[in-house]
């Protein structure tokens, strides 16, 4: 009797003992990283090609793919002009691994709604005030200059230094333009956000890659930072492997 009651308790200890790891990973929150990319310029880097970034992606090991793109166009597998990276990388790797892969850019009508606020305070910016217009444009000439003769590494382009140009550029321009700029461009991230959170929600425990443009990860990084639902993994922890990738 003595043996059977040591063995059921034995039993019971066993069974607990797995169930527990598995309640931890559907309490665990997601992994989110976000992936910076060069769009069409990943074409002539020398250190961040298509190459070089289908292998960091296929090593960031992601359950699932966030990107820049309409649900209609990844839909349809739309050839991109400028996002290059999705025919060239991203479309081919979620055939060959079967990523879970998740539209960031919104549908219409909203899609057209906060393009429209940015192109019509482009305009106007550049109709009334064409000085400051030019002064800007320079500007931003300037800093892409600057990024393209140090950037040396997708770690240089997912740096804490890009992410801090990148805030300071777009502050900039939110001051100089009128509150359309600031609606399209806070209305298109807060889009992204939105949609990774949702995405984060419903996949607990899962890793999410996020794919945007540069521009775009400052702010992501920044928000999804201060939330803590979900773990946002750094550029600095994962990215150093890949410092020579090409």
């Amino acid at each position: 009797m003595h043996f059977k009651k040591l063995f059921l308790a034995l039993m019971i200890l066993c069974l607990s003992g797995t169930a527990l790891p598995q309640s931890r990973r559907r309490n665990k929150t997601s992994e989110i990283f976000v992936l910076a990319t060069l769009h069409q310029y990943h074409a002539t880097s020398k250190y961040y090609s298509f190459e070089s970034l289908s292998r960091i992606i296929e090593g960031l090991h992601p359950d699932i793919l966030a990107v820049e793109l309409t649900p209609a166009d990844l839909a349809s597998r739309k050839e991109q002009k400028t996002k290059q990276e999705y025919q060239k990388s991203i479309f081919p790797l979620i055939d060959k691994h079967k990523y879970l892969t998740v539209p960031l850019e919104p549908s219409e009508p909203d899609f057209t709604r906060l393009v429209s606020l940015i192109r019509e305070s482009d305009k106007d910016l550049s109709e009334k005030s064409p000085g400051k217009a030019e002064a800007f444009s320079k500007y931003v000439d300037t800093l892409y200059d600057y990024l393209f003769k140090t950037w040396d590494s997708p770690m240089s382009v997912n740096s804490k230094c890009t992410d801090a140009l990148f805030k300071v550029k777009h502050n900039y321009q939110n001051a100089i333009y009128d509150d359309r700029q600031t609606k399209g461009w806070e209305g298109w991230n807060t889009h992204f956000l939105d949609t990774i959170l949702e995405t984060a929600q419903k996949n607990k425990g899962k890793r999410i890659v996020v794919t945007v443009g540069a521009e775009h990860a400052y702010w992501l990084r920044e928000k999804l930072r201060a939330n803590r639902s979900i773990t946002l993994l750094e550029a600095n922890d994962l990215l150093g492997k890949f410092q020579t990738a090409n």
